[in-house]
Formats: C-alpha cells, sequence, structure tokens
C-alpha cells in the first residue's frame, strides 16, 4: 500500500507565500511589509525560517550579504563549540527554471542541523528574501525542500495579498496594512489600516459551544458589546457562500449622546460607521467575520460582502495556537 503524501498548506503573511506542511505552524513574527520575519515550527523543532526587505536601496550583492550572513553564523558556532561546514552554490534544487532572471545563491550549513538555504532578490518588485528550511541531519528531505523553496512567491497580485496563519485564508487590498494581531487559541483576530479606515478580519472556534443556547445575532452584539456601544446598530439575517450569516451595520451615536457618556481625555472616539459580515461554518465549526469601519458614508461599499470572496473557512483544517499564546512582534 503506498504511503499516504504529508497534508500541506498555504502559509501567508505580509506578501510572503509558502506551501508546507500541514503540521509546520507560525512559531513567531516579526516587522512589517518593508523588512519582517517568521519562523515555523513543527511539533518538535524549528522547521523554516523566512527574512525578507525592500531592497531598493541596497549596496550589496546577494553574494556579498550571505557573506555577511555566514560570517555571523561562524563566530556563532565558534564561540558555541559546534562544528559549523558550509556549501556555497549547493545544488539540492533539482529544478531551477522559476528562479531564471533572479541573482540569487543556494548554499546550505550544518551544526546540530542541516539547513537548506536560499538568498533571492526578486527581478519584478526588487524584494529581497533568506528563506531557510531545517532539517535533521539524518533527514532525507530535498524532495520536500525543493517543494517548499518552489512555492515562495514574494508580493502581492493583482494589488491583493494572501494572509493565510493556522488555517485562517484571506485575500486583501495591499494598501491595507497589518496593525495589530491576536492569535490565541480559540480566537484569530487581524487587523489592518488604510487611512483612517479599520479592517478587522477574525475566525472564533468552537461555534457549537459558542451558540448553544443563543442564536448568532444575540452572541454577536454580546460577544462584541464594548465595540458596538459607540454605534446605533443593525442587525440583519444575510447567509453568506451557502453558510447561515448576518450583516450589521453601526451609525455613530447622535454627537449629544457621546457627549453625555465617559470619554478619553486626550483622545476621544472617532465617529465611524461600521459595516460587517458574520457567518457559521458548519463543516469547520467556526465563527467568521470581517469588520469594516470608515469616517465618511461613502466609504462603505459593503467591503466586507467583497472580502469573503477570497475567506476560506473550512478548506484546510490546521492546529490551533498553542493555548491563549499572544504572537505579538517579536514575541517567542
Amino acid at each position: 500500500m503506498a504511503k499516504a503524501e504529508p497534508a500541506s498548506t498555504l502559509f501567508g503573511w505580509q506578501g510572503i507565500t509558502l506551501r508546507v506542511p500541514a503540521d509546520w505552524n507560525l512559531g513567531r513574527v516579526d516587522g512589517d511589509y518593508q523588512s519582517g520575519y517568521a519562523r515555523l515550527d513543527d511539533a518538535e523543532i524549528v522547521r523554516a525560517e523566512v527574512e525578507w526587505r525592500e531592497g531598493k536601496k541596497r549596496q550589496l550583492s546577494i553574494e556579498q550579504l550571505v557573506d555577511r550572513y555566514l560570517e555571523g553564523l561562524e563566530k556563532k558556532a565558534e564561540k558555541s563549540g559546534l562544528p559549523f561546514a558550509v556549501n556555497r552554490r549547493a545544488r539540492f534544487l533539482k529544478d531551477k527554471r522559476w528562479l531564471e532572471g533572479s541573482e540569487y545563491e543556494l548554499f546550505t550549513w550544518e551544526a546540530d542541523y542541516r539547513t537548506y538555504n536560499l538568498a533571492r532578490c526578486c527581478p519584478d518588485c526588487g524584494r529581497i528574501v533568506l528563506l531557510r528550511v531545517l532539517t535533521r541531519l539524518q533527514e532525507k528531505a530535498e524532495d520536500l525542500v525543493g517543494e517548499v523553496f518552489q512555492s515562495l512567491d514574494d508580493h502581492p497580485h493583482e494589488g491583493q495579498v494572501c494572509w493565510s496563519v493556522y488555517g485562517l485564508r484571506f485575500q486583501l487590498p495591499a494598501a491595507f496594512k497589518l496593525s495589530g494581531q491576536e492569535l490565541k487559541s480559540g480566537h484569530l483576530q487581524l487587523s489592518f489600516a488604510r487611512d483612517r479606515q479599520v479592517c478587522r478580519v477574525h475566525r472564533l472556534s468552537l461555534a457549537h459551544l459558542l451558540l448553544k443556547d443563543t442564536g448568532l445575532a444575540d452572541w454577536y452584539q454580546g460577544f462584541f458589546h464594548k465595540q458596538l456601544r459607540d454605534f446605533k446598530v443593525e442587525v440583519e439575517e444575510a447567509p453568506l457562500r451557502g453558510h447561515p450569516g448576518l450583516r450589521v451595520r453601526g451609525q455613530p451615536r447622535s454627537r449629544w449622546l457621546q457627549l453625555v457618556r465617559p470619554l478619553p481625555f486626550l483622545n476621544p472616539r472617532p465617529r465611524q460607521y461600521q459595516d460587517s459580515r458574520v457567518w457559521r461554518c458548519e463543516a469547520a465549526d467556526k465563527i467568521c467575520i470581517i469588520d469594516h469601519l470608515y469616517r465618511k458614508r461613502e466609504e462603505g461599499e459593503d467591503l466586507p460582502l467583497r472580502l469573503s470572496d477570497g475567506y476560506f473557512c473550512h478548506q484546510e483544517p490546521q492546529a490551533e495556537p498553542p493555548g491563549h499564546a499572544q504572537f505579538a512582534a517579536g514575541a517567542q
């Protein structure tokens, strides 16, 4: 009987996308679109790391950048007493046609693990990416390494950025920049900002428990009570992509009511409109939400409905984040 191939999933963050084994999950993230870092772990070890930065003003070639990177690793290895071996211009990829036109270098290094590396400058956007995949010394992993490397993409397409983490996947216009994240067990939330607009994307697990004694509309208004208190809210049933769902629209309360309520003294809450789409995915047992907050009525245009086209809620089940661990920028 043929051995089943391990399931794979798409990881997407700040315009970087990779197809990786489904048990490789986000362990650390740092930085922003201009420069940053992400690490993917399995249940036992670090499996992949990717660093990126804009290369418009770079003064060093890819080869010189690799020189600097390896010099730093060699110094660390000397201090720790670990054996360290490097193979420059390595030939571990069977197919390199996808790298044609790029300035790049493939190399490996070994210490307590074997690490396969690609340093590349994208010929289309100029972005510099260092991708490395780690394996145990005894592992035969070159086929997997080749698949991961060949799946690398490093910039938006048609003005859309793919975000994909813990099975939550959606497309968002590149003009929206990540402004915050809460990756908790049971509740994933990514927040984005564009000018004075805000877009928040949520996914909550165990919908059957959250909705055990209440309907979706009552649950939503109770769960987001603090967020909704500055709005005059209208909730209507609105099935979405074959799922039972809601459309929630909020108008700013009158200025008089805002004056009589306690407000922050130095940073009063702005008057905003809200448009949200909320739906329950029974196949994945999730509640999915897209919020759009904006200052001017004409900025609405039902953005959440358009974004829901690229929101995948149950195609690729993945492990949840570790219990209540938050991966704030730079968190271990």
